[in-house]
């Protein structure tokens, strides 16, 4: 089967191409491992240039989008998908992605696939006049949706029988458990310290600030209690008092080893839409790391793992529940298993098998 993904080049604060990052890069790829055979199509929002590279045999293609040159943008990518000649469309990261996947694959008389990782509603450019309308037009009308959590497997299913789970896998040759005394002594940190991590963008929704209240009141019991943080900051904030290790902005790999250095680590998000229907891609590097978690009690972690640790759970916007759950996590840790059909070879052989279902059935 011939497939063309089309997405945005830029998310969760990563380039899709250069930082080979996340679902949009490792889908396609094992597709291709898979016997497969596609392209990505990538809408960029930040360049004025087009840009190409082959990665993994899959080309990459990225066409600049502004919105006073939108036709031009559709004019480029309609001439590329019809060169091509695919069997199927996959429409990936927002609303209108899918929409355009849509009236493509209508124009090209060939399937059409829309892959919802998050809850595209809840996104900035769906308070756009019934986008809303245009996102459940999707999925009723989409050949096959991929749902990235359960939630949103949940509600695809309301509009459309055909509903996968795909969930956020990880690249488990960057995270793997690591030597944790060797990585302190490289990247400066005391080896006495206690270190509750926190790693990923900091936003209104992540309780951030109910982590940071949390880690000041356990630091009366437990004064070498460090945070280790690293990540995009979207919201005012004081963080300099002299525990707090802010480490910015960060690669995939030093993540990794972030994670690995770290006594604990943390996902203090508080319940919202788009908190509720997602499903996090820092959640499957924790485990995966093998380092004992915290989190809140949301649906972006409850609905989608199954063998959780209750002592690793905790009421959101709630410091010292949280406090409660770290102290329990650091002096009688407890690990939630990593489950192994998160890696994204799995999930890729999952998604070409199905793809390979839907094209003998449309035949």
């Amino acid at each position: 089967m011939k497939f063309v993904l089309l997405c945005k080049r830029h998310y969760t604060n990563k380039d899709l191409i250069l930082d080979k990052f996340g679902r949009l890069f490792y889908l396609p790829v094992e597709l291709a491992k898979h016997g497969h055979e596609g392209i990505v199509i990538a809408a960029d929002y930040r360049n004025k240039t087009p840009f190409y590279q082959r990665i993994e045999n899959i080309d990459f293609y990225s066409f600049p989008l502004q919105p006073l040159k939108l036709f031009s943008f559709i004019s480029q990518i309609n001439q590329t998908i019809k060169n091509y000649q695919p069997d199927v469309i996959i429409a990936s990261g927002d609303t209108h992605f899918g929409a355009l996947g849509l009236w493509l694959s209508y124009q090209m008389k060939i399937l059409m696939i829309f892959d919802v990782y998050d809850y595209y509603p809840a996104f900035g450019t769906n308070k756009i006049p019934f986008f809303k309308s245009l996102f459940q037009f999707n999925l009723r009308k989409a050949d096959l949706i991929i749902c990235a959590s359960r939630p949103l497997e949940k509600l695809a299913l309301t509009y459309n029988t055909n509903a996968l789970f795909i969930p956020n896998g990880i690249d488990q040759t960057i995270f793997k458990p690591m030597n944790k005394q060797s990585l302190r002594q490289k990247l400066d940190i005391s080896q006495e310290d206690k270190v509750v991590g926190y790693f990923g963008s900091i936003e209104k929704n992540r309780g951030f600030e109910t982590l940071l209240e949390a880690c000041r009141l356990l630091r009366t019991e437990i004064p070498n209690l460090k945070l280790l943080m690293a990540g995009k900051i979207g919201i005012p904030l004081n963080l300099n008092e002299t525990w707090i290790d802010n480490r910015g902005f960060v690669t995939q790999a030093q993540v990794a080893e972030f994670i690995n250095i770290s006594d604990v680590v943390t996902i203090p998000y508080i319940a919202d839409d788009l908190i509720n229907f997602g499903n996090s891609c820092k959640t499957a590097e924790y485990l995966a790391c093998d380092t004992p978690l915290v989190s809140t009690k949301v649906d972006n972690y409850l609905a989608n793992y199954t063998t959780i640790s209750e002592q690793s759970l905790c009421n959101p916007l709630d410091p010292q529940d949280m406090a409660r759950a770290l102290k329990l996590q650091l002096l009688n840790p407890q690990k939630t298993p990593f489950p192994q059909e998160l890696s994204w070879s799995f999930l890729g052989q999952q998604l070409a098998q199905s793809m390979g279902k839907l094209l003998n059935k449309s035949l």
